[in-house]
C-alpha cells in the first residue's frame, strides 16, 4: 500500500486556466475520467476545479495533486 501506480497528465490553456484534457493510465483511472470529462464539459478552469471537495483517502486525491501541479505551473 501508499505505492503509487500509473499515470496522469493534464491539459490546460496557459493564458486562461481552463481546463482542455487529460490521459490517465493506472488502476481505477474510470474514477477519473468521468469527473474530468465533466469538468471539461463545463468548461471549468483548473483553480475552479480546484476548488471542488477532495476526500481522504480516495484514487481522487491522485487528481487534485496533479491540479495543484498544474496550478503551478500555469502561474509560472
Amino acid at each position: 500500500m501508499l505505492v503509487n501506480k500509473g499515470h496522469m497528465r493534464l491539459y490546460a490553456e496557459k493564458a486562461t486556466g481552463r481546463f482542455i484534457g487529460a490521459e490517465i493510465v493506472g488502476p481505477a483511472a474510470e474514477h477519473l475520467a468521468h469527473l474530468l470529462a465533466w469538468a471539461h464539459q463545463m468548461k471549468m478552469t483548473v483553480p475552479q476545479m480546484l476548488d471542488m471537495p477532495f476526500y481522504h483517502p480516495v484514487i481522487e486525491e491522485g487528481l487534485r495533486t496533479a491540479l495543484r501541479d498544474a496550478d503551478a505551473k500555469l502561474k509560472a
